[in-house]
């Protein structure tokens, strides 16, 4: 779901220095980023880990009891 925030320009315009300095695309990703700095949470509440491949189960993984 999206929404908008009503903004300063001035507060635009210090969102778009951070958004290089974060070196991210989006106003959602900095703030996420943000986030996670002030309340230092770890990347698993946001997700797995970009670069993390698609999790498998290998046949060993299926066995009978």
């Amino acid at each position: 779901m999206q929404t908008t925030i009503p903004l300063e320009k001035e507060t635009v315009q210090v969102l778009e220095k951070l958004k290089s300095k974060y070196e991210v695309s989006s106003y959602d990703k900095l703030i996420k980023e943000m986030i996670k700095k002030e309340m230092k949470m770890p990347k698993s509440l946001f997700g797995s880990h970009p670069k993390m491949g698609e999790f498998k189960r290998s046949a060993e993984d299926f066995h009978e009891l």
